[in-house]
């Protein structure tokens, strides 16, 4: 024939080389008009509108290969397919954003996707500050202050300041436009914030418990008794001058658990509020009203995070009385503020979005679940997602019916969400 077999076998494989981009573009060009397709029809049996599947204008800087949101489509990336490859929700190693095709599973046309840009880079976007009205059982247990270093280093041009406030003040202060979002824990001022136009994209975060606490020795003898119970028997001996209760009493989420506790131990807030002597407000945050109780020897409702923190500085000398259980479950949630609200559209969206996605990501989740275990031995916060895919059912089933809007149904309702992408594809916010 006079061309030997090796320079065939050659000829073949430089062929095979030039040929596989092309065939590679092409099953992903196929793909890709096969998943928009089929979340096309996904979305209009639901009701979700192609503005929240298609790009956000929030994530503008960067494209979808840029799976780890570094400003490059790199190694990293790369990474991050090899690690979520083959899998599909739930499973334990799935990556909605390596998902780049949308289709519900990691697999070679997302892998494509990243190699045909792989190289690219973006610029740094322009410096923007991120102010977030948040609740003060946060703020004081520190760990916004580790969010806040981790997310400035993973996007450097924001700048995030958190105002620390009981939910109620919270929720005014966005209002009012002097914040671009709120993290806040109390579903029923939740839910009037957004159905009164200020809130869209709610996501839960995490969840930990209330406990009752007192003086050492607990010399009402509540310990062991219900939420109620103690209660109940706090306000008898309060009656006859042997107990105090101290209450925030500022509007805050604690303090509007404090009150749907009295009122569903039969007994009248308003009237205990203002026509007795034994039960105290301070107008104050979680920490000094703490204090309060430890230096008058009172008891008062408090969030696990809180009281561990404050005990393991030395700031108070108190005990539990009242353990966790579902009557004192505590949710914390994160709102954007509206755009679309004409008193809001100053208000820094792009940013919001950004930190929402990150404090509901992996390495946000990770965070919350980590904090605080070197200290106590324990986590202050169970982050929400691993529960939502499966972790713990029970703790689940609480969640949902005291913290989905309405009950029961979804963290956030279709009506209120906006310009969402992807932060609501999970099986759980199916809406």
């Amino acid at each position: 024939m006079g061309i030997s077999i090796g320079k065939i076998s050659f000829k073949l494989l430089i062929l095979s080389i030039c040929i596989l981009p092309l065939l590679l573009t092409s099953f992903y060009q196929i793909q890709i008009a096969n998943a928009n397709s089929a979340v096309l029809q996904k979305n209009a049996s639901t009701g979700i509108g192609v503005s929240q599947i298609s790009w956000p204008d929030w994530l503008s800087w960067t494209i979808p290969a840029d799976i780890n949101l570094d400003r490059a489509v790199d190694v990293f990336d790369c990474a991050k397919i090899a690690v979520a490859f083959g899998s599909t929700p739930p499973e334990y190693n799935w990556n909605l954003d390596a998902d780049i095709m949308s289709d519900g599973v990691i697999d070679i046309f997302d892998l494509v996707q990243v190699a045909l840009h792989f190289g690219w880079t973006g610029g740094m976007p322009s410096p923007t500050t991120l102010i977030v009205s948040s609740t003060t059982s946060l703020y004081e247990t520190g760990v916004e202050d580790v969010m806040k270093g981790v997310f400035e280093s993973k996007f450097p041009w924001i700048t995030i300041n958190f105002l620390s406030q009981g939910t109620g003040a919270a929720i005014q202060t966005a209002m009012r436009g002097d914040a671009d979002m709120i993290m806040v824990h109390d579903p029923s001022q939740e839910n009037p914030f957004m159905v009164n136009g200020y809130g869209i994209n709610r996501k839960i975060i995490a969840s930990n418990f209330f406990i009752i606490v007192g003086p050492q020795g607990d010399p009402a003898g509540v310990m062991g008794m219900s939420p109620l119970d103690a209660l109940r028997h706090i306000k008898t001996l309060g009656e006859a001058g042997q107990a105090i209760w101290i209450s925030r009493g500022d509007g805050s989420g604690t303090n509007s658990k404090e009150k749907n506790l009295w009122k569903a131990a039969g007994i009248n807030w308003t009237q205990i509020r203002t026509e007795t002597s034994w039960y105290k407000e301070t107008g104050q945050g979680m920490t000094a009203t703490l204090l309060v109780a430890n230096e008058l020897g009172g008891y008062t409702l408090s969030d696990t995070a809180s009281y561990l923190t404050n005990t393991n500085q030395g700031n108070i000398q108190m005990e539990i009385v009242v353990q966790a259980g579902q009557d004192l479950l505590n949710v914390y949630s994160v709102i954007v503020d509206n755009p679309l609200n004409v008193n809001l559209t100053d208000t820094n969206f792009a940013a919001s979005m950004l930190f929402l996605k990150y404090v509901t990501s992996p390495e946000g989740q990770n965070l919350l679940a980590n904090y605080g275990t070197s200290t106590f031995g324990a986590p202050l916060f169970t982050p929400f997602v691993p529960i939502a895919q499966g972790a713990n059912a029970t703790l689940l089933s609480w969640i949902q019916s005291y913290a989905y809007l309405p009950a029961n149904a979804t963290e956030c309702a279709l009506t209120y969400r906006y310009n969402a992408y992807n932060l609501y594809a999970n099986s759980w916010d199916n809406p």
